[in-house]
């Protein structure tokens, strides 16, 4: 699904505080509030979806840690 889909859906369902929230304000607030909750780099990347530009090992704590990341910042 591309961004231009997913505004329409936010707004059309009133999901966004203002007309100017759009998917990249969501997807940076998540950013920030993974880094505010002390969450380890590379699983904020995992879960943003960003690639390292070198070597990854193992599998960078599993479903679990990623469970427990999600669920600190919790509303």
């Amino acid at each position: 699904m591309d961004a231009f889909t997913l505004n329409k859906f936010l707004r059309q369902n009133k999901l966004t505080p203002t007309e100017e929230h759009t998917t990249y304000s969501l997807r940076h607030s998540f950013g920030d509030r993974l880094l505010t909750a002390g969450v380890d780099e590379r699983v904020r990347r995992d879960l943003m979806g960003h690639r390292l530009t070198r070597e990854e090992y193992g599998d960078g704590g599993g479903l679990k840690l990623r469970h427990k990341a999600i669920l600190s910042i919790a509303l």
